[in-house]
């Protein structure tokens, strides 16, 4: 099966306004029931230790651990038919899916994660699909719920569906591809307890009539509920704290789900990342470095002989020529002028202007690309650049002969 599935697939969604409030009122309700569940995490008697009676470890990353819930059921089936449902207009919701726990910290800034993990346009999901690696093979942006402004730029509220090549490598052959419809609510909020700036991400399952499960491509569609928290626990280190649950749906065992789960949770600690480099494509689109005028056959920035040859690079921002010690190669995504599918390019940049890009506060640049007419100006490409894909829209996934049944 190969992705993106045609763009008429699903019909523009409109939702009338007492809607949009009512899910305002539960991303609120959702998002302080974890932030309570954080607090009661931090103080006595845990102090930000694990209940190992209670949490069982799946796996370790990067600083981010996580845990299974023992409590939870091994039957599948079981939890879908004990999760109470809720609904909201014509949309339904479930109130009861949770159990995967990951804790731990990632290095970097608040503003730079929450840069990363924002995305208001099916595009920018793309771009933030290549450089977090999250298996995501197809994605939309169903409905506007609450738009970011210039003063919060990263504070939203978005409808989305996604497809997730949620099964691991050895069974995708044999697992079909599920999907997913939600409401995505990222943002900034203050402790009203501790006075403490808290980020947050929350993605939960919705059911919506007007988005078909899709059947006729060989889709099952899943259920979701993840909410992440983080907090600068202190300069260059972010604490996070991060519950969720995915119901695979289909004849997939828990032990297959929970892992994909968690998973899922991991992915997170790549949205520093992705907002240091967005805020690389920001620099090489405005230049806003200082060029610093030197002497040729120097380096730029150490001031060191170097030859004109191989081991001579041109940063790609202030142009300067560099030396090989002082030239840092990034790999960049891109949308192609016309197709929108996103392609990586592999560009030189010097150390300085790395440091810049590093250092940039990522609100800010956030708060700049909403103030522009343009939204994807930062990452467009000229229509005669090229570059190497890495869009969903290059991903394959089983074709219906090659699958059985998940």
């Amino acid at each position: 099966m190969r992705f993106p599935l045609p763009a008429d697939t699903f019909p523009d969604l409109w939702l009338p306004m007492d809607d949009k409030d009512a899910l305002k009122a539960m991303a609120d309700v959702v998002i302080g029931e974890a932030l309570g569940k954080y607090r009661e995490f931090r103080a006595p008697p845990l102090h930000g230790e694990i209940d190992e009676s209670r949490w069982k470890i799946i796996k370790k990353r990067d600083g981010i651990t996580s845990y299974s819930d023992r409590t939870l059921s091994n039957n599948a089936a079981m939890a879908r038919d004990e999760a109470a449902r809720e609904s909201i207009g014509s949309m339904s919701f479930s109130t009861k899916l949770h159990g995967v726990l990951a804790v731990g910290t990632i290095q970097g800034t608040l503003n730079d994660l929450m840069y990363g993990l924002h995305h208001c346009t099916t595009e920018l999901m793309a771009i933030k699909t290549v450089y977090m690696e999250d298996k995501i093979v197809d994605t939309k942006v169903l409905a506007e719920i609450k738009a970011p402004t210039p003063e919060e730029p990263v504070n939203s509220l978005y409808l989305k569906w996604s497809v997730s090549e949620f099964a691991p490598v050895l069974l995708r052959k044999v697992v079909r591809p599920r999907d997913f419809v939600y409401m995505e609510a990222v943002g900034i909020l203050k402790d009203e307890n501790s006075g403490e700036r808290i980020g947050y991400s929350l993605l939960h399952s919705l059911q919506i009539p007007d988005i078909r499960e899709l059947t006729d491509y060989q889709i099952v569609r899943g259920n979701f509920s993840i909410c992440g928290l983080f907090r600068q626990k202190s300069p260059g280190v972010i604490e996070v704290h991060m519950n969720g649950f995915v119901d695979s749906m289909g004849d997939i065992h828990t032990g297959v789900a929970i892992p994909a789960t968690a998973e899922a949770l991991m992915s997170y600690r790549q949205g520093v990342y992705c907002g240091q480099m967005k805020k690389l494509n920001w620099l090489l689109k405005t230049k806003k470095t200082i060029m610093v005028d030197r002497e040729s056959g120097v380096c730029a920035v150490c001031s060191k002989s170097v030859k004109p040859s191989s081991s001579t690079h041109t940063c790609q921002v202030c142009m300067s020529h560099v030396c090989a010690s002082c030239s840092v190669k990034q790999k960049l995504a891109f949308l192609q002028a016309h197709t929108r599918r996103v392609v990586r390019r592999n560009l030189n940049f010097c150390a300085r202007c790395m440091r810049v890009a590093i250092q940039t506060d990522g609100l800010e640049v956030a708060s700049e690309e909403l103030r522009r007419q343009n939204p994807f100006e930062y990452f467009e490409l000229s229509s005669n650049d090229s570059g190497t894909s890495a869009s969903p829209s290059n991903s394959v996934l089983p074709d219906n002969q090659q699958e059985f049944f998940g």
